[in-house]
């Protein structure tokens, strides 16, 4: 059963709750703008002629938070999580400190057997592993979830909902009537939950936002689509993690995660399987509600 005893990286998927790190580190505020030209380079002490290169997926230009959410921009989330000349970043040991949070480590409490938790690296776990030494390059890597940053679908779906939520997730469950119990509370975030929220909106509602084909749904939904290169980078797998409430002043009553394993992009191949549900959930769930009533 993936959907709990799987562990992927999450690719794009994480970057909202680095978003929501980064500024409730103070590392950013919603102003900051950093220019994309498709990559950063930094010097690499070995072969000082040929600097170490990370791409971003395209060009974005300046971006700040909400841009870089709707759009995707790796360069911004290489910057905040790693930092990138005077701007100051999270470092791995911050990522680490909000992975734990979030509780990507932890298992949810689903009401069905099998449950995995995921892997969250570290500077001395790498040591310990490999003989070699945590590098800017890896923070690079594991800020915009890729790396060895392991994470179990149900448990990012559980952090997604606590953004939605205002900073609250209750543990899940299949058996109807039971209790609701809390399992994550992020709450004293809930300033940075709200400006992320925002860039997840308009990665819906704006031209260039990567899950713009959920616009034509009549709920308020956000989104955010990622890409994970997996197996020696050979193949890709597919995400897409949204929200959808009935209108913009209603509490969002739905969260849902779409894995599509080796595929080509998550706003490619797994934004329209979100698509499909949430039609299906306006038309049936909604509309049936309201003509009840």
């Amino acid at each position: 059963n993936r959907v709990i005893s799987g562990v992927y990286n999450p690719g794009s998927t994480i970057k909202p709750l680095h978003a929501a790190a980064a500024l409730n580190e103070g590392i950013v505020n919603t102003s900051d703008q950093f220019y994309s030209a498709g990559y950063i380079e930094i010097p690499n002490p070995y072969y000082p002629e040929s600097p170490s290169r990370f791409v971003d997926w395209k060009a974005h230009g300046w971006v700040d938070v909400y841009s870089a959410l709707a759009r995707s921009s790796n360069v911004y989330f290489y910057i905040i999580g790693g930092g990138f000349q005077d701007q100051e970043g999270l470092g791995i040991e911050r990522l680490y400190k909000y992975w734990e949070k979030f509780g990507l480590n932890k298992t949810t409490g689903i009401d069905i057997p099998g449950e995995s938790s995921g892997f969250l690296p570290t500077a001395q776990e790498k040591e310990d592993r490999t003989g070699d030494i945590w590098r800017i390059g890896d923070t690079y890597n594991t800020s915009i979830g890729q790396g060895d940053l392991l994470i179990n679908p149900i448990r990012l779906l559980s952090s997604i909902a606590a953004i939605a939520n205002g900073g609250i997730a209750y543990v899940p469950h299949l058996l109807l009537k039971q209790e609701a119990k809390v399992m994550l509370d992020i709450a004293d975030m809930s300033d940075a939950l709200a400006q992320v929220r925002q860039g997840m909106d308009d990665a819906v509602r704006k031209d260039y936002g990567t899950a713009r084909l959920l616009a034509d749904i009549p709920m308020f939904i956000g989104a955010k689509t990622g890409s994970a290169q997996v197996s020696g980078n050979t193949k890709t797998n597919a995400l897409v993690v949204a929200y959808a409430a009935k209108d913009e002043s209603s509490v969002p009553e739905m969260a849902i995660l779409v894995l599509v394993e080796d595929a080509r992009e998550g706003s490619l191949n797994a934004v329209p399987i979100v698509s499909d549900v949430l039609r299906w959930y306006y038309e049936n769930r909604i509309i049936d509600s309201e003509e009840a009533t």
